[in-house]
């Protein structure tokens, strides 16, 4: 606590060390176990894309969800540290970093040293930020180039005349779209912030020089836009988006601050922790800050775009948690606001609140470390050990195997593990109408070479390995998805990974 004391903020050396001390907890805590879970398959399928060149990654993301970026930084990353999970997460883990690096660079900007470390202590150990910057996936770069636009358009306001602000904002800006569509979210802070509403003060940039930076993003943006538009028609892997229930959002806050679901006896916490939130918001607007343009940014930056989304997903389901890591950023900022503020009349209040909001943190993040945050592919991660799988086929495997896995959904991770030089086949199941499911010409399938239409089958019986022996590689099927295995193929071992496993089959006649 001797950080957030009046005493050390008139020392600016020992503000600096322990700001420098921050960003070193949050590395550590970052990449503490980073390893551990297993790759699955929306890491799995950014490690095979990131594999193409740069020319491939873009017209391979063209027929997927996202935009291209990450893919292509991940790409220069892993030709200079290599694809072990550890350098392949160590993308988020630095970007999330670079993120708290950021974010207190604007509170030193908008409010006070004690306000900026309270915003710090909160950040490090913010639970979602910690689950994200250890997957490979764009959410914890997308959360550092839009706070890094949001501390460029603060800086832009207070020097119009700077034009380097200008163009670091668009160019972050540009980037964050080339990362995630959710960017559009933060554009709705930045107009906010941008036009004083609410402030009673005037626009922060002359209106010219506002709309030819927003013009130059979009300019920017135009190659990827009929990429963009054809993604639209199609809607293509969005299917698996729950509807939008009420508890969600509610559900949303408390998995940033303390990874607990709006489920069971979670709710009572969920509503506990929004109603503090709330109250943090209160408080904050309550203060009479001359600069009333800087808290509500800090106040929007979470809910603009958690709201917007919440709203919007009542008539498309689009709310997902992943996608707003970005804004939950947003959150320990509004609250070290309030606290900073409560600090000034009563203190002890104030550190008490402090305490009880970090120790909700650390639970958080000790649920990430046990991997029961409860967050899509997190069980996965931690039932599915295709990690073991994979190296038993590896160590056992021999001439003349063929290894067939059951399952788009496992074929792009195994594949990540397999060392064995043998192409998998891939086993594509019929509806009940007869009909195969797949293969099809966008996202995951994309990354099996198409013109190798031999790794796809439907049909058991025509497999004719030349050694005669079969490794199948499957998970947990659904009753309409087991296979009937032909009677001359005799299961001779199983190597089990908990939910996935493998069978390795002797067809009769061979060795």
């Amino acid at each position: 606590m001797v950080l957030l004391t009046d005493r050390p903020m008139n020392q600016p050396w020992l503000y600096r060390v322990g700001l420098i001390l921050l960003v070193m907890l949050a590395l550590i805590i970052r990449f503490h176990g980073i390893s551990v879970p297993v790759i699955w398959y929306d890491e799995a399928f950014s490690v095979l894309l990131s594999e193409r060149s740069p020319k491939l990654i873009w017209a391979t993301t063209a027929r997927d969800v996202h935009p291209p970026l990450y893919y292509l930084i991940l790409h220069y990353w892993t030709l200079m540290f290599g694809n072990t999970a550890l350098a392949l997460r160590s993308l988020g883990a630095v970007a999330d970093v670079g993120t708290l690096i950021v974010c207190l660079k604007l509170m030193s900007l908008v409010t006070t040293r004690r306000a900026t470390c309270f915003a710090g202590l909160m950040l490090v150990l913010l639970p979602l930020s910690v689950r994200y910057s250890q997957e490979v996936r764009m959410y914890s770069l997308l959360g550092f180039w839009l706070m890094a636009a949001t501390v460029a358009l603060v800086c832009w306001s207070r020097q119009p005349q700077a034009k380097r602000y200008a163009m670091l904002y668009v160019l972050l800006m540009a980037a964050a779209f080339y990362t995630h569509y959710f960017a559009a979210l933060c554009v709705l802070v930045h107009w906010l912030y941008w036009s004083g509403l609410g402030s009673g003060e005037a626009a922060a940039v002359p209106f010219r020089k506002w709309f030819m930076a927003n013009a130059a993003i979009v300019a920017l943006y135009l190659p990827w836009l009929p990429h963009l538009m054809d993604q639209l028609r199609r809607m293509n892997g969005l299917e698996w988006v729950a509807p939008t229930t009420w508890e969600m959002f509610p559900g949303l806050v408390s998995r940033c601050i303390m990874m607990v679901p709006a489920t069971g006896d979670g709710l009572w916490w969920a509503l506990l922790i929004s109603a503090s939130m709330i109250a943090c918001c209160l408080l904050a607007l309550m203060q009479g800050r001359a600069d009333r343009r800087s808290t509500l940014l800090l106040i929007a930056y979470f809910c603009v775009p958690a709201i917007t989304v919440f709203l919007v997903s009542l008539i498309v389901p689009v709310f997902v948690t992943r996608y707003l890591v970005f804004a939950s950023v947003g959150l320990p900022l509004m609250a070290a606001l309030a606290l900073d503020g409560l600090a000034k009349q009563r203190p002890l209040a104030a550190y008490l609140c402090m305490s009880l909001f970090i120790a909700a943190q650390g639970y958080g993040v000790l649920k990430v470390y046990a991997q029961d945050d409860g967050l899509n592919g997190t069980d996965v991660r931690k039932l599915a050990r295709l990690d073991t799988v994979a190296q038993g086929i590896n160590d056992q495997a021999q001439a003349g195997d063929e290894i067939v896995v059951d399952g788009l959904y496992w074929y792009l991770p195994f594949s990540y593990y397999n060392t064995t030089g043998i192409q998998p086949r891939l086993y594509i199941s019929r509806s009940p109408d007869g009909k195969t499911r797949g293969p099809y010409d966008y996202g995951g399938w994309r990354l099996i070479p198409q013109r190798l239409d031999w790794i796809f089958f439907s049909d058991v019986a025509a497999l004719k390995p030349v050694g005669k022996r079969v490794w199948w590689v499957t998970g947990k099927p659904k009753p309409e998805d087991v296979v009937t295995f032909p009677k001359n193929w005799q299961q001779t071992l199983t190597v089990r990974g908990n939910e996935v496993e493998a069978r390795l089959f002797i067809l009769e006649g061979g060795r």
